[in-house]
């Protein structure tokens, strides 16, 4: 392959056709592991709570076991949004499965073309 190329891999997990996991989804999750809050994770990402919200839903309905969990909050607000065990595991299972395509993509032998 010529070295002025970059190969570039995008996948996403789907379950009976619906879109399960992809990219987006993976950042909004990753934020909330980072920040405990779907208003904050959803402002890192630069989406809409009512999205934000959207996509756990969606994920969490999919899936055998949730991935969030949100607790509301007391008097004054200020509700907890963490991912679960489950949740976390997906993650470290979703970048494996991508550093092994970027890995594939990136080596040279599947580029050489066999004359």
């Amino acid at each position: 392959m010529p070295h002025d190329f970059t190969v570039k891999v995008k996948f996403w997990i789907e379950r009976k056709g619906v879109s399960i996991l992809g990219p987006g989804r993976m950042a909004i999750l990753e934020a909330i592991d980072r920040t405990g809050s779907l208003t904050e994770a959803t402002k890192e990402c630069n989406i809409s709570f009512r999205k934000g919200w959207k996509l756990i839903t969606e994920i969490n309905e999919q899936l055998e076991q949730p991935v969030v969990i949100s607790e509301r909050g007391g008097t004054g607000g200020g509700g907890k949004t963490s991912l679960t065990e489950y949740g976390k595991k997906l993650i470290q299972q979703y970048k494996s499965i991508q550093k092994r395509l970027v890995a594939i993509a990136l080596d040279p032998e599947i580029w050489v073309i066999k004359q």
